[in-house]
């Protein structure tokens, strides 16, 4: 049975709190993001005037939480025992918790939240028969991979969460975020309340639905990057590492060796020379390596001796249309700055969107 969309099942342990919790719940499943939204909203559904104890399951006890779930508290009003990361907790009580659940006292409950557990075994059953909510990650592309990106649900929560906070962004926008930001959703919804912190920005998410351009210079971005890992990132056909470098570099200009830091205004040019010779090298790599030259001779044929097995591997893993097709953008983007005077992180972002586009 396949696992439902991690907001369909908060909503799910939404329903069940506001009419009240089972004896037993078990929170399970991949994402360690949303286990943990769902454990907020299971504590927030205790009934009031209950003890609360809340353990880490990896830190060893001595499992006489167990009897706090046979009877009344401390005030007569029964015991909750709340287990975060529990996966060691249950292997430790594994023989003593099917039967404490089976004569759980009046007024208490068990949370139990854990990555997985084994429902092969006499306790993995006895949970399994208990109300389960069970959340993975959301999908950061669509399952039918011929439709629009926009369409993931990763894209989509991130719309919707900013929505709520009252930044409302685009599916355009919220692509924009994800491909810098990254797919983890606890740093993506920290970057949602920054942003909704901003009274600029939240006045004009009023007005209007917020596009890429508006967030443009306003996403974090606490790394640094460099045009040699811009052209990994091309090479190894990863275009969210491709847009996450070229951020960072306008962000925090690039180290240029022992001269310094090249700054905004340079790193156009430098970047796009150091980009243009990497491919370059792939493509004359890809090149002999059609005629019959062995993989392992590559590197001295062209001339690289450091990261040589890195170098063999984005040789072979890009025919040479798809090395062509990036020189030519490249050459493109120059063209078009010296012609126009377009937004130099602007081009980068195009070239990178026209390379991606492109198919193989």
């Amino acid at each position: 049975m396949a696992v439902p969309e991690p907001e369909r099942e908060l909503e799910r342990l939404r329903t069940r709190a506001k009419t009240g919790l089972a004896p037993v719940t078990v929170i399970t499943g991949a994402s360690a993001f949303f286990r943990g939204e769902a454990v907020e909203i299971a504590l927030g559904a205790v009934p009031q005037g209950r003890d609360v104890r809340v353990i880490d399951g990896g830190t060893e006890t001595d499992g006489r939480e167990l009897q706090d779930l046979r009877g009344a508290g401390l005030f007569g009003g029964g015991t909750w025992l709340v287990v975060r990361r529990g996966e060691q907790w249950l292997a430790d009580r594994a023989e003593d918790l099917p039967g404490v659940l089976e004569g759980i006292g009046r007024g208490c409950g068990l949370i139990v939240e854990a990555t997985k557990f084994d429902k092969r075994t006499r306790v993995g059953k006895t949970l399994a028969a208990q109300d389960v909510y069970e959340f993975r990650d959301l999908y950061d592309s669509p399952y039918d991979r011929t439709r629009s990106p926009l369409e993931a649900e990763l894209i989509k929560w991130v719309a919707n969460r900013s929505r709520a906070l009252g930044v409302r962004m685009s599916l355009e926008a919220a692509y924009v975020a994800v491909m810098i930001l990254g797919k983890d959703p606890a740093a993506l919804l920290g970057e949602l309340r920054r942003l909704a912190a901003q009274p600029d920005l939240a006045a004009l998410a009023k007005s209007r639905v917020l596009t890429p351009d508006d967030l443009r210079g306003r996403l974090s971005v606490s790394f640094a990057s460099t045009p040699f890992e811009l052209a990994e990132a091309l090479l190894d056909h990863d275009r969210a590492r491709c847009l996450r470098s070229i951020d960072a570099m306008f962000a925090r200009g690039v180290t240029k060796g022992r001269d310094g830091t090249v700054d905004r205004g340079g790193v156009f040019p430098f970047t796009v020379s150091m980009l243009f010779q990497s491919v370059a090298k792939a493509h004359r790599g890809r090149m002999l390596f059609d005629r019959g030259t062995p993989a392992n001779a590559l590197p001295a044929k062209v001339g690289v001796y450091k990261f040589t097995d890195r170098f063999v591997r984005q040789v072979t893993g890009n025919p040479v249309p798809r090395l062509r097709r990036a020189l030519l953008l490249l050459r493109d983007a120059q063209r078009r700055l010296r012609a126009t005077g377009e937004d130099p992180r602007r081009l980068l972002e195009q070239m990178v969107a026209r390379y991606f586009g492109g198919g193989t």
